[in-house]
């Protein structure tokens, strides 16, 4: 049934009455396919009733069809990649059902196993303002180790600049400058040196201990400190699947504290849809290397693992991080779900002053890990997370170590989709056929039942097996299939604006039928002969393509495709879709809705579908398809439009000599190796644009010559216009026959331009006129005597 649910939809958005029984008796066996074409309705319905209950519902009930729509739709959700949630209904709603489960089963009990160091409001008043200076932070480190015991020391903090409060900057510089010819100074401050250093004390306190350091990755393409050796790197996964993208700066700490520290960790917080921290990146990409987060980096330091392997499941796509044998459970983009045990200071919490003066009993904290960090407001660590909305980020870390130690991270199975659709199909189609036959009360208690099997079963997955399975789409699925059987008299409203929908819809993007809907009579697909621009995109060498890929994945391919090409039309100036022709497509502006800027709305999106190209390019590959190549032909001209066709079948389209020109001209873009080939008459139109002509072509359907242009874009440099002047003399002088300074001028550029192929183009030629002159009769035109 699933399988058939596209079809209904559709019948179900265009039909009413009796069709809708012809569409449903298209399913059923060829008795009632005959039975409902021959004699309508009544035999339909007669046939109907020997048939299984489920058949019977069909026929009598069109509200099912809407049912199965319903939950067809709804399937869209879990049958697409899980990825990273977007400012969406569904994943704030999965987000308030996992805080839900998170809250029920909270252990509201700490960790022995790690202590917070906290730089607290109180501290800051009796130890002084931060940042203090590295002499203390020394001392505080020295301290946890030698007089308290713990095992291993993570900073929540960042040490990215040079701690200069000691005044050493300021002895430095009188040394080089008035105090420079006094050895007695020099020599004093040779000696006090490393006492006023106070990295080098910092770095000291650490060098050869169990000390991890914080960095981050801001999003300024910058960088300061120094990155310790990543975990991993892209040659080590190479054919493996982690969708997690590259960042583009860093701020580590120095060099002096990275060398000397046992490693290094971002302290990056990941912000849910509706602004909640619910998990972390266990690692992220700079460069050809990933970097753990800040708790990983500590685990990692107290197992005394060498390596962190990242392990794949049978996709080869990212599921769990081996750190010495000890398994981290993240999804595809490297993220983990915090662990956590309970709400704020749920862990130990203890006072940096206290740790600083010696005030608590020695081994205070034997062998446990020390978490250094903030819980002052003053100092912007705080995270709103489900549990509280002012959540100490070194907490998070807590959270983090705690739970990878006592390996109680929840995982989100690789095949969470495909479990979360199981548990709908069952649960929708028994609310579908069990609701419309009930009373209203009935209803209810059907559809909270059905809730409560699916809740429990989620319940089972997360206690039992540590699985965060999807539950809010399930949820909401149900609820929407009892309101729409409590309300679907109400969804014949509106006849008249859904006619102008079903008239433009397919050609114009939604929002601006929503706009046409507001005067709609100004809207006719009657026959007219307007000035209007269109396009051609064509992808080249597709049938060669097209045997390289199996036609599932050749479908996929042309969808992704042709739905990134469709949404630039759409967002460059209401461009309307014509057709799709196999892998080409044919779009104008103009029409149905009057638009003045209609060329440069053409140029405007051939330009952005090109540009969009690589990142396509990439995005294939990445998902085993070829890259490929278009080409775009753009013309304007006076052309006829409407709904044309027999009475079978009609398409809202234009006609006449200028979509013909436009069609040559996409084909002429392979033969002079460009992008986009665009009309004289819309190149006209557009005199802020800089253009390189082409050429001047006659093609076949066409007289007189006409000239052909590339756009350059709205503006061009200074390197661009000089190339363009160079090539308007190139173009006169092989207009005027002269070809030896032609083809010197071409080639001059070819050398300057190599990627643009048009320059060898005519070098060649000019080449080929050189030793064969064209007839004296010749216009400059090159003529093309096929399509």
């Amino acid at each position: 049934m699933v399988f058939r649910l596209p079809g209904l939809v559709r019948r179900v958005a265009v039909r009413a009455g009796v069709a809708k029984v012809r569409a449903v008796a298209l399913r059923l066996p060829g008795l009632v396919r005959r039975v409902a074409g021959r004699a309508g309705v009544a035999k339909a319905r007669a046939v109907a009733l020997r048939l299984p209950g489920l058949v019977t519902r069909l026929a009598e009930a069109p509200r099912a069809l809407a049912g199965l729509a319903i939950i067809g739709i709804f399937l869209l959700h879990p049958l697409t990649d899980f990825g990273k949630s977007t400012f969406t209904l569904l994943p704030k709603l999965e987000g308030l059902a996992y805080d839900a489960r998170l809250k029920l089963t909270l252990p509201n009990t700490g960790d022995p196993q790690v202590v917070i160091i906290d730089i607290d409001e109180a501290s800051l008043q009796r130890m002084g303002r931060w940042p203090w200076s590295r002499d203390k932070v020394a001392k505080l480190t020295t301290q946890l180790f030698e007089r308290y015991g713990v095992r291993a020391v993570g900073f929540d903090i960042l040490f990215a600049e040079p701690d200069l409060s000691s005044g050493i900057a300021v002895l430095d510089n009188l040394r080089e400058g008035e105090l420079k010819t006094n050895p007695a100074f020099a020599a004093a401050l040779a000696r006090l040196r490393p006492r006023l250093d106070f990295d080098a004390r910092f770095a000291d306190a650490i060098r050869g201990r169990p000390v991890v350091l914080a960095n981050a990755f801001p999003v300024e393409a910058e960088t300061q400190g120094v990155l310790p050796p990543p975990l991993f790197a892209e040659a080590d996964i190479a054919g493996k699947l982690i969708r997690i993208d590259p960042e583009h700066g860093f701020v580590s700490a120095l060099p002096a504290l990275t060398e000397a520290a046992a490693g290094s960790g971002h302290v990056d917080p990941f912000y849910d849809p509706d602004n909640q921290v619910r998990r972390v990146p266990m690692v992220k990409r700079y460069g050809a290397g990933y970097f753990p987060a800040l708790s990983l980096a500590v685990v990692q330091t107290v197992v005394e693992a060498k390596r962190v392997t990242p392990h794949f499941d049978s996709e080869r796509t990212l599921d769990a991080l081996d750190v010495g044998g000890l398994a981290v459970p993240v999804d595809e983009y490297g993220m983990a779900l915090i662990p956590f045990r309970g709400k704020s200071k749920t862990f130990r919490f203890v006072p940096a002053a206290d740790v600083l003066d010696g005030s608590l009993p020695q081994n205070a904290f034997p062998g446990a890990i020390a978490l250094i960090g903030t819980s002052a407001k003053g100092l912007k660590d705080l995270r709103p997370t489900p549990l509280d909305p002012d959540f100490a980020g070194v907490e998070i870390h807590a959270n983090l170590i705690a739970g990878m130690l006592n390996g109680e991270l929840k995982s989100i199975p690789a095949r969470a989709n495909a479990i979360e659709a199981l548990v709908m199909i069952p649960a929708g189609l028994l609310a579908l056929f069990a609701l419309p036959y009930r009373r209203p009360l009935l209803n209810a208690l059907g559809v909270v039942t059905f809730a409560a099997i699916v809740i429990g079963l989620n319940f089972v997955l997360w206690i039992r097996w540590s699985y965060v399975i999807p539950v809010s789409t399930t949820l909401l699925m149900l609820a929407v299939l009892f309101a729409w059987n409590m309300l679907a008299g109400f969804l014949r409203e509106g006849a008249a604006i859904r006619k102008l929908s079903t008239m433009f819809g397919e050609y114009v993007p939604p929002e601006r039928v929503a706009q046409m809907r507001e005067s709609g009579e100004r809207f006719s697909m009657e026959g007219d002969s307007r000035e209007l621009t269109v396009l051609f995109c064509d992808v080249r060498d597709f049938t060669a393509l097209s045997e390289k890929l199996a036609p599932r994945e050749l479908s996929a391919m042309l969808n992704a495709y042709l739905t990134t090409m469709t949404e630039l039309i759409h967002e460059h100036r209401h461009g309307t879709i014509d057709k799709y022709v196999g892998d080409s497509i044919m779009a104008f502006w103009g029409a149905p809705e009057p638009n003045p800027e209609h060329a440069r709305g053409a140029v405007e999106a051939a330009l952005a579908m090109q540009a969009r190209m690589p990142k396509l390019a990439r995005d294939f590959v990445r998902r085993g398809w070829p890259a490929f190549r278009i080409g775009i032909g753009v013309n304007t001209g006076t052309m006829s439009i409407g709904d044309m066709g027999s009475k079978f079948r009609k398409a809202y389209t234009v006609l006449g000599d200028a979509v013909n020109l436009a069609s040559r001209l996409e084909a002429l873009t392979k033969e002079y190796g460009v992008g986009i080939i665009v009309g004289e008459n819309t190149a006209r139109t557009m005199p802020d644009y800089a253009w390189r002509e082409i050429d001047r072509v006659r093609v076949v359907g066409k007289a007189t010559p006409v000239t052909i242009y590339e756009p350059m874009g709205p503006a061009a440099s200074s390197q661009v216009a000089a190339e363009l002047a160079s090539h308007r003399r190139a173009l006169a002088s092989y207009r005027e026959r002269d070809f030896e300074v032609a083809e010197a001028g071409f080639a001059e550029l070819a050398a300057a331009h190599p990627s643009t192929a048009l320059y060898a183009y005519f070098r060649t030629r000019c080449a080929l006129y050189r030793s064969s002159p064209p007839p004296s009769a010749w216009e400059g035109a090159m003529v093309f005597a096929t399509k």
